[in-house]
C-alpha cells in the first residue's frame, strides 16, 4: 500500500471513530431489525456509489442474511424511470431532485407524489454530483462573506431578494480600489445541476440570472478562471476547488453569522448552500413501504449505516435529528 493510500485509510479511520463518539453522544441509535426480511432489494444508482452500496449491503445483511441488495448502477437519470416502470425498489438519487422535471413522469403514471428519503448530507470533495456548493474569488479580495442576497444581487436579474442590482465590487462595500472595479461574474451552464441548486436556493427559483454571467464548461473551469483573475467570482462544489481561489463564509441574512462549509457546518445544515443525498422510493398513500425496503432504509438512517458513510467518505452522515427526522418518513 502506498504511503498516500495508508493516510487516506488513516484518516478515514480518524473520521470514522470521532463520528461514531459524536453520534452516540447526540444519541444516534445502533440499528435493531423490527421484522426479519428476505430477499433482492433492487437499488437503480451510479457507478460512483457503488462501494457505499457495497458497505451498507455488507451490514445489512449481518442482520438479514437472507436479503441482499441488487444495484443496478446505470447514473441518476436512469433512476427515477426504474422507480416508476417498477424495476425498482429504491432510486438512488444522489442529489436534490429537479423538480417539476424529475417527478412529473413518476407522478404521470402512479397519480400520487414520490416519496424522498434524505440518507446523507454532502460531501465537500471529490467530484459526485451531491457535492457542497460553494462561492470563490481570488485570494487578494478582501471580502469577508456574502448573504444570499447579496449572491442574489450579483448572480441574479430578478432580485427576489431585495438587494438589487451588484455590479461592482463597491456595491458589496468594499472600498479604494476596489470600489469602482466591476465584479466578473463566473459560472457553470445555466441547466447544470449546480446552476439548478443554486438558482433554486440563493435565486428563490428565479431563471432570471445576470445577462453579464459568462458560462463555463463546467464548474471546475469557472473555478479555475477567478484563479486567474482578481475581479472574478464564481460557485461550485468543494471538490472542484483549487490552489488560488478562496471560499468565502456566508449567512442567510445580514444579521447572522457568517459561516464557512465544514463537516460539522453542513452536517447541522448551518452552512447555506449545505445540500442532501436523497433515495426516492414508491409508496402508495396510506399504504406501508414495503418491508424490506423499510427495514434497509431503517438500518441506512442508523449508527450502522450512517457509519458506512463516513467510510465511504464522499459524503456527510446525517446528524443524530435529521436521522431521526428522516426515519420518521418511513412509518
Amino acid at each position: 500500500m502506498s504511503a498516500r493510500a495508508k493516510k487516506g485509510r488513516s484518516l478515514t479511520t480518524i473520521l470514522t471513530l470521532a463520528w461514531a463518539l459524536s453520534a452516540a453522544a447526540a444519541g444516534a441509535e445502533t440499528y435493531q431489525p423490527q421484522n426479519q426480511v428476505r430477499g433482492d432489494i433492487r437499488v437503480w444508482g451510479s457507478p460512483e456509489d457503488a462501494e457505499l452500496l457495497k458497505l451498507w449491503d455488507e451490514g445489512f445483511r449481518k442482520h438479514h442474511p437472507d436479503a441482499h441488495v441488487v444495484a443496478q448502477l446505470h447514473g441518476p437519470e436512469s433512476t427515477i424511470a426504474a422507480l416508476y416502470t417498477d424495476i425498482a425498489d429504491i432510486a438512488f438519487v444522489g442529489r436534490e431532485l429537479r423538480l417539476p422535471v424529475d417527478n412529473m413522469a413518476f407522478q404521470w403514471v402512479k397519480l400520487y407524489p414520490i416519496t424522498t428519503v434524505e440518507v446523507a448530507n454532502a460531501g465537500l470533495t471529490g467530484s459526485r454530483l451531491a457535492g457542497t456548493i460553494a462561492v470563490f474569488v481570488h485570494p487578494d479580495n478582501p471580502l469577508r462573506g456574502l448573504t444570499l442576497a447579496q449572491l442574489d444581487g450579483i448572480f441574479g436579474g430578478e432580485h427576489k431578494r431585495g438587494a438589487g442590482k451588484l455590479r461592482t465590487w463597491g456595491d458589496l462595500g468594499l472600498s479604494g480600489e476596489w470600489r469602482e472595479r466591476p465584479i466578473h461574474v463566473l459560472a457553470p451552464p445555466v441547466d447544470s445541476i449546480a446552476a439548478l441548486f443554486f438558482g433554486r436556493v440563493v435565486l428563490e427559483n428565479s431563471f432570471k440570472w445576470n445577462t453579464a454571467l459568462q458560462e463555463f464548461p463546467s464548474e471546475a473551469a469557472a473555478i479555475a478562471a477567478v484563479a486567474r483573475d482578481p475581479s472574478a467570482i464564481a460557485y461550485g462544489r468543494m471538490g472542484a476547488s483549487m490552489s488560488g481561489v478562496t471560499a468565502l463564509p456566508l449567512a442567510v441574512k445580514a444579521v447572522d453569522a457568517f459561516v464557512m462549509p465544514t463537516v460539522d457546518t453542513v452536517a447541522d445544515r448551518s452552512y447555506p448552500l449545505a445540500r442532501v443525498v436523497i433515495v426516492a422510493v414508491n409508496r402508495k398513500p396510506g399504504q406501508p413501504l414495503d418491508a424490506k425496503v423499510r427495514e434497509f432504509l431503517r438500518y441506512v438512517l442508523s449508527e450502522d449505516g450512517q457509519a458506512a458513510v463516513v467510510q465511504d467518505g464522499a459524503y456527510i452522515p446525517l446528524a443524530a435529528k435529521t436521522a431521526q427526522q428522516q426515519l420518521k418518513r418511513l412509518d
